[in-house]
């Protein structure tokens, strides 16, 4: 067989298995970051936001986040275009992403290690595909940035090495083991082709600046290429200078536009330096806390087992001696890197690859000290060394133990990931698990908080919610919660102790959350019966964020609850959320209320679409029941009850509609109908008189 069949083969191979081990992360829900970023994230749902991708800084949803990603967001618009809502679309285009990364590392091990055994490629660049440390970049939706970031640097970096590469390259491994043919020798390609894989570089590097901002460290790998594939590199310095220049010039246009939007440039051109999210550590602390995470990611890539989304990891700080023993060991790395760089180019090359690439995280201050998808790109180096080893070693070993060594990890490694998937599985099971890894994560326990408070598990959330403010030290998070425990109470009717939490830590949410602030104010404000007051919150917030459909709609709410009821005003307030926000459920709900006095069919129809946005949730269906049964004496609100009754087991209204659905029919069926009263009745629900005189009439006769 040719070496072209057998690349086609190990290809699909490739994709076939990394399918096979994140198939089942395709019903995963919307999770975390998803929910600004797309599901609440008006921009991406219609075409027409598309240029303003280009011109600032939309990225999410109500509060735009300071970033700058349009090639980031349009992928997402493309998704929400093909299938709305539906979260498999969006983890089939990671799930490709992945794929492509991997077919680059498969083609670059052929770069620079020729010899290596194509199946050797192979079996590395599925340890690639199935390592478990790579699942939150692939199955966390978000995680696209780094991904799609990725894919454009490796492609450019790959094009570049093409335009580049000489049969005297340095960083090709030559083959001098007996037994190894030796006669390869790089690709000669003509000077139209090499020219098409720099303009194809240098593309794809624009691409990469557009995905995300961390591709500025691209500048970076390149220089690391030059440097340890060129045995002069003083000699060919004005040549090596000329060739980076449009990549230069493209970096510092980058950063003027990037001021132009924001202001400054990640602090670069700002007196108050690095750019800062979480304030709980220095510059100097985050250069210290990074450079012994960067040893982390390295243990988790050889081990990993206790993988989560919130790594209890502490920070630390300068008067520490041993503070600075990881960034000393870096240091010497690359400087042993440098030094012995004519014996061991491709290791130092990879080597110096990896802090190169997390460079952003020493610079930039974020609330998550450790990530594992900010190992994606910094990790993809360490594959070459492992072609290195396997490259020196294949001789010396069987080809049988070869087989079952890569047959053991890459077995291991799909389960540890089959399983990583599952737990992302949805909001319960991916805190759930995180807890066991680290029981101390305020933010899992956020998190918890929130899902039981959308479930109307008030107490259980309270307590989460508490035990957040408690152990964060992240300002954002705690703010966060205590933004949720104000709406727990102010839902509950406790709107003194929401407005007490809201007033003690007015300064501390109206740095992180002023938009959040206003719609719990307003809130808590018309649980009081303060409703002008509330009415006055929302719109006063309405004129700060125009584009909020979520504040439209409390307005709407307002009106359509007032006394008496303005439906004309309320209705124009839906329609329009609904136009800027075709899936925000409280706008559909609030038409679907407002027709069921003026058109039934029409509130047939939002009841439906909400059914659609929020499969789970039982009161669509209850209401589609009521609408049937009681206006339209239809049979199908049998159904709609008992679908009522199948998501919400202890949903008291349904039983009790249902059984009176049953005393109505031409026909009463008294035997089901007492069936349905009586589980009303055992879940508290009041029986009305002339309904227990119905069924006792039935009794005697």
């Amino acid at each position: 067989m040719d070496k072209q069949n057998q690349e086609f083969i190990a290809v699909f191979l490739t994709l076939f298995l990394l399918v096979a081990a994140y198939l089942n992360s395709l019903p995963n829900v919307f999770i975390f970051d998803d929910h600004h970023m797309i599901v609440e994230n008006n921009y991406i749902k219609d075409p027409c936001y598309i240029p303003l991708f280009f011109k600032g800084e939309i990225t999410s949803f109500p509060i735009a986040r300071g970033m700058y990603r349009p090639i980031l967001m349009l992928t997402f618009t493309f998704n929400y275009l093909i299938n709305q809502l539906n979260p498999i679309g969006y983890h089939i285009i990671n799930i490709l992403i992945h794929f492509l990364n991997a077919c680059i590392l498969f083609f670059s091990l052929k770069l620079f290690l020729p010899h290596l055994h194509i199946w050797l490629r192979l079996g590395i660049t599925l340890i690639f595909c199935l390592h478990p440390l790579n699942t939150e970049a692939v199955t966390y939706i978000s995680s696209r940035s780094t991904l799609l970031s990725s894919f454009f640097i490796l492609i450019s970096l790959y094009t570049y090495i093409r335009f580049t590469i000489r049969e005297d390259n340095l960083l090709v491994i030559r083959a001098t083991l007996s037994g190894v043919n030796s006669s390869f020798l790089p690709e000669k390609v003509n000077s139209k082709k090499r020219m098409a894989f720099y303009l194809i570089s240098i593309g794809t590097y624009i691409l990469a600046l557009l995905t995300k901002e961390v591709a500025l460290i691209f500048l970076g790998l390149l220089v690391n290429y030059e440097f340890f594939s060129n045995r002069e590199i003083f000699k060919n310095l004005r040549k090596i200078f000329l060739r980076l220049l449009p990549f230069i010039l493209i970096t510092l246009g980058y950063l003027l536009l990037i001021r132009s939007i924001f202001g400054n440039a990640f602090g670069l051109f700002s007196k108050h330096g690095p750019l800062v999210i979480s304030y709980n550590r220095s510059f100097l602390s985050n250069i210290l806390t990074q450079s012994a995470v960067s040893f982390y990611y390295l243990y988790l890539f050889l081990f990993p087992f206790h993988l989560c989304i919130d790594h209890n990891f502490p920070i630390i700080n300068f008067p520490s001696p041993l503070g600075l023993i990881p960034l000393i060991l870096i240091l010497l790395l690359i400087s042993a890197s440098i030094i012995y760089k004519s014996k061991v180019r491709l290791i130092g090359f990879s080597l110096v690859w990896v802090w190169i690439a997390l460079i952003p995280k020493f610079y930039a201050r974020l609330n998550l000290v450790c990530a594992e998808h900010h190992a994606y790109l910094a990790c993809f180096s360490l594959y070459f060394i492992l072609g290195y080893l396997c490259f020196y070693l294949y001789p010396r070993i069987k080809p049988l133990y070869w087989r079952q060594l890569f047959f053991l990890i890459l077995g291991l490694f799909f389960i540890l990931t089959f399983f990583r998937n599952l737990q992302w599985r949805n909001e319960y099971t991916l805190w759930k698990s995180t807890l066991k890894v680290n029981p101390s994560s305020a933010m899992a326990y956020g998190g918890l908080g929130i899902y039981f408070k959308n479930r109307g598990f008030t107490t259980k959330a309270e307590e989460y919610f508490q035990k957040t403010v408690q152990l964060s030290d992240s300002p954002r998070i705690k703010a966060n919660s205590l933004l949720n425990l104000a709406t727990l109470y102010a839902f509950n009717n406790k709107p003194k102790e929401a407005l007490k939490i809201l007033q003690k830590n007015r300064d501390i949410l109206m740095r992180y959350h002023s938009f959040g602030f206003s719609v719990v104010l307003g809130l808590t404000y018309l649980k009081m019966g303060e409703r002008e007051l509330a009415r006055k919150i929302w719109e006063r917030a309405s004129g700060e964020y125009p584009e909020n459909a979520k504040l439209k709609s409390f307005l709407g709410w307002w009106y359509l609850e007032n006394s008496p009821p303005d439906f004309k005003k309320a209705e124009q307030y839906f329609l329009w959320a609904v136009n800027k926000d075709p899936d925000l459920a409280l706008a559909h709900q609030g038409l679907a209320r407002i027709y069921e006095h003026q058109n039934l069919s029409e509130a047939i129809r939002e009841y439906h679409q909400l059914i659609k946005l929020i499969p789970s949730n039982p009161q669509p269906y209850y209401k589609l029941g009521l609408l049937y049964a009681k206006k339209l004496f239809d049979t199908r609100a049998e159904w709609y009850f008992k679908k009522a009754i199948q998501l919400a087991p202890d949903f008291a209204p349904a039983y009790y509609n249902l059984g009176v659905f049953y005393l109505s029919l031409i026909t009463s069926d008294y035997q089901k109908a007492r069936y349905y009263l009586n589980k009303a009745k055992s879940l508290g629900w009041q029986i009305d008189k002339f309904v227990e005189e119905a069924l006792n009439n039935q009794k005697e006769n």
